[in-house]
């Protein structure tokens, strides 16, 4: 298998990783729209597009938007 294909591959994954972060985190943050928790994802996916080593980049990316998205649902419980 070539270089190509194994990135090809791996970025397949990766895709699939964040699908299944983007579903569990819509089921976590119910207040918010799915839209929202799918558009602080893809910020936070895109901080990290430069990155050599993609191994760990769904759980920095979860922890990132997590923090985003318990501001924001607790900003609405105070409304």
């Amino acid at each position: 298998m070539g270089a190509h294909t194994m990135d090809s591959i791996a970025s397949e994954q990766l895709d699939t990783q964040f699908t299944h972060l983007e579903h569990r985190l819509a089921r976590v943050y119910t207040t918010l729209d799915s839209a929202l928790v799918r558009d602080h994802i893809a910020r936070e996916r895109s901080r990290f597009a430069g990155a050599r080593i993609h191994a760990y980049l769904p759980i920095l990316v979860e922890r990132a938007a997590r923090l985003e998205l318990d501001r924001l649902q607790a900003a609405l419980r105070r409304r």
